[in-house]
């Protein structure tokens, strides 16, 4: 498939299976051909480039929440990323929390977190409380962000905007910043 995390496996495997179990007339290796070609949703773990140097930039700019960040996470334990968050974020009803704390086990499979935007600090200092022990940098914008990625990123890395955020302290929706994050990405 082209699109990243295991979840959009695991999706995309459940409804072959029920394409199979109701015995629709399709064959397996139709779907299995089929499951080739299939590529995820705009902004949703979309693999947006591979540059030269061996590096995957995928865009999650959906993930506006930390449960949507938190479920792209889980789907790329067996990747090395360098992984962005930021933005605007969102304060949990009822606990006072942003709840970036909830992060800190999956990331600690990467290489590295970038934090950014108008909440990136109050993540970057969630995340150390939290017991964060990889590297964690606090830059102020997305393009920094890239930028920074860029510099630390290596050879079958993968570089994931998975912000966790609402994206209105520099973009107009989580559309516009992931077209941003596309070029940025392109432009290595």
């Amino acid at each position: 498939m082209k699109a990243m995390g295991n979840h959009n496996y695991h999706n995309a495997a459940v409804a072959a299976l029920s394409v199979l179990g109701l015995d629709m007339g399709i064959e397996a290796d139709s779907i299995s051909e089929l499951a080739e070609t299939l590529k995820s949703l705009a902004h949703r773990m979309q693999i947006v480039h591979r540059d030269t140097y061996g590096v995957t930039w995928v865009d999650d700019s959906k993930a506006t929440n930390v449960e949507s960040t938190y479920t792209g996470l889980m789907g790329l334990k067996e990747q090395k990323a360098v992984v962005l968050l930021g933005g605007v974020a969102k304060v949990i009803e009822d606990t006072n929390s942003n709840g970036f704390r909830k992060l800190v086990g999956p990331l600690m499979h990467h290489r590295r977190v970038i934090t950014f935007g108008f909440s990136g600090s109050m993540i970057y200092e969630t995340l150390q409380a939290g017991g964060l022990t990889i590297p964690c940098i606090r830059v102020k914008t997305l393009e920094d962000a890239v930028s920074c990625a860029r510099s630390i990123a290596g050879n079958g890395d993968t570089i994931v905007l998975t912000p966790g955020c609402a994206s209105f302290d520099e973009f107009k929706n989580f559309e516009h910043r992931g077209k941003v994050f596309q070029k940025l990405a392109s432009t290595s």
